[in-house]
Protein backbone atom coordinates (compact mmCIF):
# COMPACT_ATOMS: atom_id res chain seq x y z
CA UNK A 1 0.00 0.00 0.00
CA UNK A 2 2.87 2.35 0.80
CA UNK A 3 4.45 1.66 -2.60
CA UNK A 4 1.20 2.49 -4.38
CA UNK A 5 0.86 5.73 -2.44
CA UNK A 6 4.50 6.62 -3.13
CA UNK A 7 4.15 5.94 -6.87
CA UNK A 8 0.91 7.93 -7.01
CA UNK A 9 2.56 10.91 -5.30
CA UNK A 10 5.53 10.72 -7.70
CA UNK A 11 3.24 10.66 -10.71
CA UNK A 12 1.27 13.66 -9.46
CA UNK A 13 4.43 15.62 -8.69
CA UNK A 14 5.99 14.85 -12.06
CA UNK A 15 2.79 15.90 -13.85
CA UNK A 16 2.84 19.21 -11.97
CA UNK A 17 6.57 19.94 -12.18
CA UNK A 18 7.56 18.60 -15.61
CA UNK A 19 6.13 20.20 -18.76
CA UNK A 20 3.50 18.19 -20.54
CA UNK A 21 4.76 16.28 -23.57
CA UNK A 22 1.29 16.46 -25.14
CA UNK A 23 1.33 20.24 -25.30
CA UNK A 24 4.33 21.81 -26.96
CA UNK A 25 2.77 25.28 -26.95
CA UNK A 26 4.25 27.96 -24.69
CA UNK A 27 2.09 28.98 -21.74
CA UNK A 28 2.03 32.62 -22.81
CA UNK A 29 0.93 31.85 -26.38
CA UNK A 30 -2.27 33.35 -27.76
CA UNK A 31 -4.38 31.34 -30.17
CA UNK A 32 -5.03 33.05 -33.50
CA UNK A 33 -8.54 32.36 -34.76
CA UNK A 34 -8.22 31.24 -38.38
CA UNK A 35 -11.13 31.55 -40.80
CA UNK A 36 -11.60 30.18 -44.31
CA UNK A 37 -11.82 33.00 -46.85
CA UNK A 38 -12.65 30.90 -49.92
CA UNK A 39 -15.30 28.25 -50.35
CA UNK A 40 -13.77 25.46 -52.38
CA UNK A 41 -16.13 22.65 -53.28
CA UNK A 42 -14.10 19.47 -53.58
CA UNK A 43 -14.37 15.89 -52.49
CA UNK A 44 -11.41 16.21 -50.16
CA UNK A 45 -11.53 17.70 -46.71
CA UNK A 46 -8.87 20.21 -45.75
CA UNK A 47 -8.24 21.22 -42.18
CA UNK A 48 -8.11 24.73 -40.84
CA UNK A 49 -4.56 25.71 -39.83
CA UNK A 50 -3.66 25.97 -36.16
CA UNK A 51 -1.89 29.20 -35.30
CA UNK A 52 -0.41 30.62 -32.10
CA UNK A 53 1.50 33.80 -31.37
CA UNK A 54 3.96 33.83 -28.47
CA UNK A 55 5.83 37.11 -28.20
CA UNK A 56 7.39 37.55 -31.66
CA UNK A 57 7.13 33.86 -32.53
CA UNK A 58 4.39 32.63 -34.89
CA UNK A 59 3.67 28.89 -34.57
CA UNK A 60 1.69 27.26 -37.40
CA UNK A 61 0.50 23.76 -38.22
CA UNK A 62 -1.80 22.33 -40.91
CA UNK A 63 -2.30 18.92 -42.44
CA UNK A 64 -3.33 18.69 -46.08
CA UNK A 65 -1.52 15.67 -47.51
CA UNK A 66 1.95 17.25 -47.76
CA UNK A 67 0.73 20.20 -49.81
CA UNK A 68 2.61 23.51 -49.77
CA UNK A 69 0.93 26.72 -48.60
CA UNK A 70 2.10 30.30 -48.86
CA UNK A 71 2.25 32.36 -45.69
CA UNK A 72 1.85 36.14 -45.81
CA UNK A 73 1.74 38.59 -42.90
CA UNK A 74 0.36 42.07 -43.57
CA UNK A 75 0.42 45.10 -41.30
CA UNK A 76 -2.65 47.20 -40.43
CA UNK A 77 -2.30 49.14 -43.71
CA UNK A 78 -2.32 45.98 -45.83
CA UNK A 79 1.40 46.13 -46.63
CA UNK A 80 3.12 42.73 -46.79
CA UNK A 81 5.76 42.62 -44.05
CA UNK A 82 6.61 38.89 -44.06
CA UNK A 83 6.31 35.98 -46.50
CA UNK A 84 7.27 32.33 -46.28
CA UNK A 85 6.16 28.83 -47.20
CA UNK A 86 4.33 26.36 -44.95
CA UNK A 87 4.52 22.64 -45.54
CA UNK A 88 1.12 21.11 -44.74
CA UNK A 89 2.49 17.90 -43.25
CA UNK A 90 0.99 18.32 -39.77
CA UNK A 91 4.24 19.41 -38.12
CA UNK A 92 4.53 22.64 -36.15
CA UNK A 93 6.64 25.34 -37.77
CA UNK A 94 7.87 28.49 -36.05
CA UNK A 95 8.45 31.85 -37.71
CA UNK A 96 10.35 34.72 -36.07
CA UNK A 97 8.39 37.94 -36.61
CA UNK A 98 10.64 40.18 -34.51
CA UNK A 99 11.45 42.45 -37.46
CA UNK A 100 7.92 43.32 -38.61
CA UNK A 101 6.99 45.85 -35.92
CA UNK A 102 4.21 46.18 -33.39
CA UNK A 103 0.48 46.50 -33.90
CA UNK A 104 -2.34 44.62 -35.59
CA UNK A 105 -1.37 42.14 -38.32
CA UNK A 106 -3.26 39.93 -40.75
CA UNK A 107 -2.10 36.38 -41.37
CA UNK A 108 -2.99 34.94 -44.80
CA UNK A 109 -2.41 31.27 -45.66
CA UNK A 110 -3.09 30.14 -49.26
CA UNK A 111 -2.83 26.71 -50.78
CA UNK A 112 -4.68 23.86 -52.46
CA UNK A 113 -7.12 23.62 -49.52
CA UNK A 114 -8.19 27.25 -49.88
CA UNK A 115 -7.36 30.62 -48.42
CA UNK A 116 -7.39 31.26 -44.69
CA UNK A 117 -6.92 34.41 -42.61
CA UNK A 118 -6.49 35.40 -39.01
CA UNK A 119 -5.57 38.51 -37.06
CA UNK A 120 -3.08 38.99 -34.24
CA UNK A 121 -1.34 41.81 -32.40
CA UNK A 122 2.37 42.12 -31.66
CA UNK A 123 3.39 44.19 -28.65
Amino acid sequence: MKKLLFVTVLILLSAKILPSAASSHPDDADVIEIYRVTDIITRSVSETPDALISGDLLILSIYDGNAVYSLVVEDALGVTVYTSILSADGMEYSYDLSGIGEGLHRLVIKGPGGEFEGYFTLY
